[in-house]
């Protein structure tokens, strides 16, 4: 039987220039303190790196930007040990920025809700969630049904303990328990 040998080139200047740098590089990233929930696992405390500039707005980018991003691998830096981690995005059941972090971290400031719903969200790994569903949606189609048929796999729900962004995946049912005081379709 035949073995096959990956050909070398000669070590050259041309082919030096050719060959990507062995060193890692360093990318200029903002770590976020974080509750990181991954499907059948307790929730991870650590770090979730962010841009530092949006694509789409002047600022650093935000969690639920990030989430909703079309990356697979989330960049987290988990705190108990230490470890560097690639987190698929698509494991994660829920996250929950620190109290410590700036709620322009969490989603973007220019976001106008329209609509606010208080709900109760069950999850398929065992967590309900009671918070304020608040979104911005056209008025013919400003409904938590609308909202939640939406494009974006990740959604704010605002809490006792703060924001939690919840992957729509995740999510067994919504109980739609009334509209927030003093909110309604605009």
């Amino acid at each position: 039987m035949a073995s096959f040998r990956a050909a070398r080139l000669p070590k050259t200047a041309a082919t030096e220039a050719r060959r990507p740098d062995r060193m890692s590089r360093n990318i200029e990233k903002l770590r976020v303190p974080v509750s990181l929930a991954l499907i059948g696992c307790a929730p991870l405390e650590g770090r979730l790196s962010l841009a530092p500039n949006a694509e789409l707005h002047d600022g650093p980018e935000t969690l639920l930007e990030r989430l909703n991003a079309r990356t697979r691998m989330l960049p987290f830096h988990r705190a108990e040990d230490d470890a560097f981690l690639l987190v698929v995005r698509s494991q994660v059941e829920w996250l929950a920025a620190g109290p410590e972090v700036a709620p322009q971290l969490v989603r973007t400031l220019h976001y106008q809700h329209t609509r606010e719903e208080h709900v109760r969200v069950r999850l398929a790994g065992g967590a309900t969630f009671d918070g304020v569903l608040a979104f911005e949606m056209p008025h013919e189609f400003n409904r938590v049904s609308d909202f939640l048929n939406g494009d974006e796999d990740f959604f704010p729900l605002r809490t006792a303990r703060g924001t939690l962004l919840v992957h729509k995946d995740r999510v067994l049912d919504v109980q739609i328990r009334g509209l927030a005081a003093g909110r309604h379709a605009a």
